[in-house]
């Protein structure tokens, strides 16, 4: 799991992978680093479920709420 600290020079491998989109990026980090640890911990059972794919590919969605007449459809447009 903390196999980068173990690493000589830092503890970082230089050479690191490409990915032809960021949010390959970030999956791939995600499922390789950040779950084990989640899992390991039993994150998903106190506070939110794993990501999965979807999770990452989907478009953002933002909730804009307030007061009638200040300016939130003029913030859309």
């Amino acid at each position: 799991m903390f196999s980068w600290v173990k690493q000589e020079q830092g503890g970082r491998n230089k050479d690191g992978e490409m990915y032809q989109t960021v949010t390959e990026g970030l999956q791939s980090l995600y499922s390789k680093k950040l779950l084990p640890l989640e899992e390991t911990y039993l994150f998903h059972d106190f506070h939110s479920p794993a990501l999965e794919a979807a999770d990452f590919q989907s478009k953002p969605m933002v909730l804009l709420v307030g007061q009638y007449s200040t300016g939130k459809t003029t913030f859309i447009r």
